[in-house]
């Protein structure tokens, strides 16, 4: 599940194109300071951010509500597929028949349930289609039922992730990471951790009261769980915007295939460390990887390809592809997944007990 694609929209809301003609929205540097805290922390208090940027509380707080209303950011939880009961992950390359027209048959796929990202791209396909599935039958079921069924679509490669190794939404945190990127992995949600997600899906600043009210618990028991899968890394809450919104106007995908002789995790490891890096996705079929980069100008894709992904050991080949129009889409976050997804059998802790007592 892609950063930005990774359930970044709610249920209901419109496709979000990044195509180049819209890459100037209009954003004020205040704008740009207000995301940039956001993505980091899309729950920050509006009084810290005030503290921040040296402006009034109000100020802030009226300018957050107009990016949100405007569609120009949505604060929204960034999670794990297979915590949310999506256990199967692909990109799928797509070939369009000369005679059609590349945007329209890449829009036809953003309002499929399964798809929650394309991207239009120069090299060895037309587009780029992310999909996220429960299980290999309904991979299974897009493939050999979906597809077909798409206009102007010529030929399909299916690259089945097996390992996503690394994301990371927040597009400037990107650009200058510590020794080591963050992958997480988290193992465990139970069934209330869930409901909690679900809720803030929708609305990532919604106040812990009003999510309570809607999964049964007080608002000090869903602060602390909140708390705590922030902190286990199973859950973030950010702002999702268009790349190009910050002057992000550069977005490649790099497919790599690595030498027999090394580690393909290993390798996985090195890129996600390497600054520009957003999202990073160990595939079967054709690429051994596939990673996406975010840079502010070709320049800068120069010196990433060139000196520092061709640069790290055990690679064996590397083809980039440009973006030339990107288009975000709300897979519908799933009410209940299969058992729930991945839950817990640990017992309720204390909080939750004398909340569901107190409510008795």
């Amino acid at each position: 599940m892609r950063g930005p694609h990774a359930f970044t929209f709610a249920p209901g809301l419109p496709a979000l194109s990044a195509s180049a003609e819209e890459s100037d929205p209009g954003l004020s540097e205040l704008d740009r300071q207000l995301i940039r805290i956001l993505q980091q922390d899309g729950r920050r208090s509006f009084a810290a951010i005030a503290r921040d940027l040296d402006v009034p509380e109000k100020t802030a707080r009226r300018r957050v509500h107009e990016l949100v209303e405007d569609g120009v950011i949505h604060i929204t939880t960034v999670s794990y597929p297979g915590l949310l009961g999506f256990e199967t992950i692909a990109m799928i390359g797509i070939t369009v028949d000369p005679g059609a027209r590349v945007k329209d048959v890449v829009s036809s796929f953003i309002h499929l349930e399964a798809v929650d990202y394309a991207v239009i791209t120069t090299g060895r396909y037309n587009a780029l289609i992310e999909v996220l599935c429960r299980d290999r039958n309904e991979l299974l079921e897009f493939v050999n039922d979906t597809l077909p069924q798409r206009p102007g679509v010529t030929s399909a490669e299916v690259l089945p992730y097996l390992d996503l190794y690394y994301q990371e939404p927040a597009w400037e945190a990107a650009q200058s990471k510590p020794g080591s990127a963050s992958r997480a992995h988290p193992s465990t949600l139970d069934g209330v951790d869930y409901e909690i997600m679900r809720v803030l899906h929708d609305n990532g600043r919604l106040p812990f009261a009003t999510v309570g009210e809607q999964v049964g618990l007080s608002e000090s028991q869903v602060r602390k769980r909140v708390a705590r899968l922030i902190e286990a890394q199973s859950m973030r809450i950010t702002a999702i915007v268009n790349p190009r919104s910050l002057s992000f106007d550069t977005v490649v995908w790099v497919a790599l295939k690595v030498r027999g002789d090394s580690g393909v995790a290993a390798v996985a490891d090195r890129l996600a460390r390497i600054p520009s890096i957003t999202y990073v996705a160990i595939t079967a079929g054709r690429f051994d990887i596939m990673a996406e980069a975010v840079c502010r100008t070709t320049e800068d894709v120069m010196r990433l390809v060139d000196e520092e992904v061709r640069g790290l050991g055990g690679v064996a080949d590397t083809e980039v592809m440009l973006c030339l129009d990107l288009y975000y889409e709300a897979v519908q976050f799933p009410r209940q997944a299969k058992t729930p997804p991945r839950e817990a059998a640990a017992a309720p802790d204390a909080d939750d007990v004398a909340g569901v007592a107190a409510r008795a």
